[in-house]
């Protein structure tokens, strides 16, 4: 959300940061699933239909770096998670469920 990339987009876009990488998403044919209980963010969230990224926009951000998941907020030497061997527990690896799923033939 720091990236100077997606401020630009934001800026020239007339949109948040938060818009941009969530507009990403759903050009790519992601499900979003977004939680917010603050009516503001949450008008905000919806205003990602009405305007698309340019061919450059997504460009530039296929271009960034990619970040699967920022640990800090769960683990710290003060927090619930002191390692990230505590906090993960091995259940979901690459995408796949080691857990059997429920299918009903209903």
């Amino acid at each position: 959300m720091d990236s100077p990339i997606l401020k630009q987009i934001a800026l020239d876009r007339g949109k948040t940061v938060a818009q941009v990488c969530i507009r990403w998403v759903y050009e790519q044919g992601a499900c979003v699933i977004v939680k917010s209980f603050n009516e503001g963010r949450m008008r905000e969230n919806i205003g990602i239909f009405d305007w698309e990224l340019t061919d450059e926009d997504r460009s530039k951000i296929n271009e960034l770096p990619e970040s699967r998941c920022n640990y800090d907020f769960f683990v710290h030497e003060s927090g619930p998670y002191k390692t990230v061997d505590e906090l993960w527990d091995g259940e979901i690896i690459a995408g796949q469920c080691n857990q059997t799923a429920f299918v009903s033939s209903d």
